[in-house]
């Protein structure tokens, strides 16, 4: 099996200062990542995202509201192929009627301890359309 995790790009403003360090949401999501999958990582502020290869799943960590608009063009192109897409982080939390547009499947909360559900969903062909985990005393569906 094989998991693209992108990171989508934002625009920058005018006067912003230039930084390059690793989202932090991907990290951990690649740390809960079953060893006997495939991840390949994307971060589409410092390389572009090709679509001419085949995964089985595609998950974008959207942290930024401001990185939505370009996490939405590129699920639909995926959508399009017919890859599974699963959309996580703060952004899509906040967002998560909007993200649901765009997505087979939103996560919403901690992947910490979570993930592999999600792999075992994907294998059986029973991707969830919303998954919401433990978040400050939440229940979990």
């Amino acid at each position: 099996m094989k998991i693209k995790l992108i990171s989508p790009s934002w625009s920058k403003l005018e006067h912003q200062t230039e930084f390059h360090l690793p989202p932090h949401g991907p990290v951990v999501f690649a740390a809960e990542v079953p060893d006997d999958v495939e991840l390949e990582f994307i971060d589409a502020n410092l390389q572009p995202v090709k679509f001419d290869d085949s995964v089985d799943l595609v998950a974008l960590s959207v942290l930024l509201t401001c990185q939505l608009p370009h996490a939405f063009e590129i699920a639909d192109n995926y959508r399009k192929m017919n890859i599974p897409l699963i959309f996580g982080g703060i952004a899509t939390s906040l967002h998560a009627e909007e993200v649901s547009q765009h997505a087979d499947s939103v996560f919403l909360g901690e992947v910490e301890g979570r993930f592999v559900s999600v792999i075992e969903d994907l294998k059986a062909g029973q991707m969830k359309k919303t998954r919401v985990m433990i978040i400050w005393g939440a229940t979990r569906k």
